[in-house]
């Protein structure tokens, strides 16, 4: 039954966008409801598989002598990940029912997102590495696809998307080749590399096969020093397909495979484990020292896409039980709120036609409902108490304080600091959108709510976002505890009694954070009622006799933070982020370019050198195999 769900789910996706694809002239209106209906009923489908406890379905692929079959094993831990991940791309679908509802290439929209979401899917629940870089390389074709219907600019976000992506991809094939070479042709499934225990990283072989995975996982989930290509696609694309990809998709598929490879298929040693927790440390400070310099809401936000990556490849290096779960769970929450976030900016930019800070203002009269939605979702993302975004760092903060040994100080500094920064970003975020004066570009402007289809989906997200944060030890005792046991990394019982899961030790308690939250509020609700008493006599300024006429300003919150960006040595930080010295995409294309240069030099016309370089070139491979057996 289970397994009959699962194919079904997939095969709608497919089928799905195959008909949107192929829909021409009027009848493309129908692309948008098909997707609606589409990813609604795989959301359904999918429901029956988060109460199953463990479910197999295996069946061949080809009749060749070789592991190249189609494996599916549902857990709760992988069920409630599939779950989210099929609930975006339904709230993506239904809130572009207005978004494109006159672009031209709309259908094309609803087809890349519907097997976007369908390749997602696959690459989460098969248990073939074959399989699983099928469909993570199909995931990545269509976020190109997507990115490029941002129009002529987006081209070249598009590209540098793909390029550093199929970098990535590359980095894993010869990662699984390396797993085949060292452990045979079973290591194509995942189950049996779970089933061989934990092999401990000891040899230099070991460590680049699981370096080779590491790159992928990080470009995928955008992480430092591999981040340049969120920027980059976020500013020109289209808001939904940010939404849905790089906002949550792409991180649920970064993260697992650094779950899997740091959990189950390799057991990390303490360099290791500190490497990676110094690359999550360093993305968190990063990713929102550059978003607080921002000036466009999309680049902002994906630069805090960036660095809530950093909270989950810290937590995941913990090796801590309680920090892993943390890095797990922030996985799902970033998900959320951050989809939330880049919807909001999607429906201002609908209402306004753009996303300068400079240039909006005093929108939450216009637009309060989608002010509202907007400002849960920078509240959980900056972990403010009781929403899902606090309850996860306060599980990666325990890990850092228990697993992060030395250094412990540092790497939770740097983790608190981010989630002040952030805090600090949004203010600065929601002053220039939804609160403080208005500018001249909108008073001059006729602004309206988003329309109901955008607001369901921020609804629905927002609470999320709530129902997480007040609800967590559901979710973690659930799901993703199970999760841990799959694998490997310590049995339930014992990881309980460490932990205190069951006696909630381990989770922060909503309630009373939620009942002085309340309390807060209604004593300024009350302190703000009884100033409305008080009637203060109000006359325009008299400078030598005159009154005078003060002139228009405008405040935007894009000031907030001049004096950071102009400190002595933040500054040339910042020059040379602006100039994209730290761009791995533009480093290694700059001497890329020389080599290439450099090579074709070689190519004198000559027969005989030809000849010579490909003597030469054999010798070098045959010799490097002696050597290697």
């Amino acid at each position: 039954m289970i397994e009959e769900l699962l194919l079904s789910s997939i095969g709608i996706l497919l089928a799905g966008g195959a008909v949107c694809y192929l829909l021409e002239g009027s009848a493309r209106k129908v692309a948008g409801p098909l997707a609606v209906l589409c990813t609604l009923a795989a959301v359904v489908l999918s429901i029956p598989m988060l109460g199953t406890e463990q479910s197999a379905l295996e069946f061949g692929l080809f009749r060749l002598p070789l592991p190249l079959y189609l494996s599916f094993r549902i857990t709760p831990f992988m069920s409630v990940i599939n779950f989210f991940a099929l609930l975006f791309g339904f709230c993506v679908s239904l809130y572009s029912l207005s978004y494109f509802a006159e672009h031209k290439k709309a259908n094309r929209f609803y087809a890349f997102a519907l097997w976007a979401v369908a390749g997602a899917s696959i690459a989460l629940l098969t248990e073939s590495l074959v399989l699983f870089i099928l469909a993570w390389e199909l995931v990545t074709l269509m976020l190109y696809l997507l990115i490029g219907l941002g129009g002529p600019e987006a081209r070249a976000g598009a590209a540098k998307t793909f390029t550093m992506l199929g970098f990535s991809d590359v980095s894993i094939l010869l990662g699984i080749a390396c797993l085949v070479a060292m452990r045979g042709l079973p290591a194509l499934s995942m189950r049996y590399l779970e089933g061989l225990g934990h092999v401990e990283i000891t040899s230099w072989a070991e460590i680049g096969t699981f370096v080779l995975l590491l790159i992928g996982a990080l470009a995928k989930s955008g992480a430092f020093p591999l981040h340049t290509w969120l920027p980059a696609a976020a500013e020109k694309a289209p808001v939904p397909a940010v939404a849905l990809l790089p906002a949550a998709l792409d991180k649920l598929l970064g993260i697992v495979l650094l779950v899997r490879i740091s959990l189950s298929f390799f057991t990390l040693n303490a360099g290791l484990k500190i490497t990676l927790m110094c690359i999550g440390a360093i993305t968190i400070i990063v990713g929102v020292m550059m978003a607080l310099v921002q000036h466009e809401l999309k680049r902002l936000l994906s630069f805090h896409a960036i660095s809530q990556v950093g909270y989950m490849v810290l937590g995941i290096g913990t090796g801590v039980p309680v920090g892993v779960i943390g890095g797990i769970f922030h996985m799902l929450n970033n998900s959320i709120y951050k989809s939330l976030l880049f919807l909001g900016s999607g429906a201002v930019e609908k209402q306004t036609g753009h996303l300068d800070l400079d240039r909006l203002g005093g929108l939450s009269k216009a637009m309060p409902l989608t002010g509202v939605a907007f400002l849960i979702g920078a509240l959980a993302i900056s972990g403010v108490p009781p929403l899902n975004g606090f309850v996860s760092k306060w599980l990666v903060y325990q890990g850092v304080i228990s697993g992060g040994g030395r250094l412990m100080p540092f790497l939770l500094g740097a983790a608190v600091l981010g989630s002040a920064l952030t805090l600090a970003s949004f203010v600065k975020a929601m002053h220039s959108v939804f609160l403080g004066e208005k500018s001249e570009a909108v008073v001059d402007t006729k602004i309206k709510e988003a329309s109901t289809t955008m607001l369901i989906p921020m609804g629905i997200l927002s609470g999320l976002c709530i129902v997480l944060g007040l609800g967590a030890g559901v979710l973690v005792t659930n799901f993703l505890e199970p999760g841990l046991v799959t694998f490997g990394l310590q049995e339930t019982a014992a990881f309980r009694e460490t932990m205190g899961i069951s006696s909630w030790t381990g989770l922060w308690g909503p309630l009373p954070a939620m009942i002085l939250i309340v309390v807060g509020l209604g004593l300024g609700l009350l302190f703000y009622v009884l100033g409305k008493g008080f009637k203060v006599r109000r006359v325009r300024a008299w400078v030598g006799g005159e009154q005078e006429t003060p002139a228009p300003t405008h405040l935007s919150g894009t000031q907030f933070y001049l004096t950071v960006r102009n400190l002595p040595v933040i500054r040339n930080i910042y020059d040379d982020a602006e100039n994209k010295v730290f761009d791995v995409y533009r480093v290694v294309g700059q001497y890329g370019h020389e080599i290439v240069d450099w090579m074709s030099s070689l190519h004198t016309g000559v027969l005989p050198s030809y000849a010579a370089w490909c003597i030469a070139g054999i010798g070098g491979v045959l010799g490097l195999l002696f050597w290697l057996l």
